[in-house]
């Protein structure tokens, strides 16, 4: 297929770290983004955070979200796109009911190996932030505040 990547509906590689059923349908590195579905129920989402060396961009798919970057909150809804720049400290909120759906990409890639570490680690945000900020930092992720 001439080195495409295609991940068919339905599929990719399941994770649950943080709580978040994500797809993996894209895993990246320095020459490709990593792309995942994330469900985000309703109340749900991560702690403040940075990423260093990436920009992020979320699609959502279905329901609400709210976003926190820089400081500034806003909401986007089925079918808005949001990115979140290099550096920028961000963080984001489930807010339908019957949860949401985000397509998010991580640009350069390799993110998606953090969270394959969190969950093989089987490390719960509730009890294991200090392990959980020292894989982060290995993948240019800082924690700078609790979730929204």
């Amino acid at each position: 297929m001439g080195g495409a990547v295609h991940t068919p509906a339905g599929a990719g590689a399941p994770n649950d770290a943080f709580g978040l059923p994500r797809r993996f349908h894209v895993t990246g590195d320095a020459t490709l983004p990593s792309v995942w579905e994330e469900d985000v129920p309703e109340g749900a989402g991560p702690p403040r955070h940075i990423h260093t060396s990436a920009a992020e961009l979320f699609v959502v798919r279905t329901g609400r979200v709210l976003f926190e970057a820089d400081g500034a909150q806003f909401e986007a809804g089925a079918g808005d796109t949001v990115l979140i720049p290099m550096g920028v400290p961000h963080a984001f909120k489930g807010l339908a009911p019957d949860g949401s759906v985000v397509l998010i990409t991580l640009s350069p890639g390799g993110g998606d190996a953090f969270f394959r570490a969190v969950s093989d680690e089987g490390l719960s945000p509730a009890t294991d932030m200090p392990r959980i900020t020292e894989l982060a930092e290995l993948y240019d992720v800082a924690f700078v505040g609790p979730p929204l």
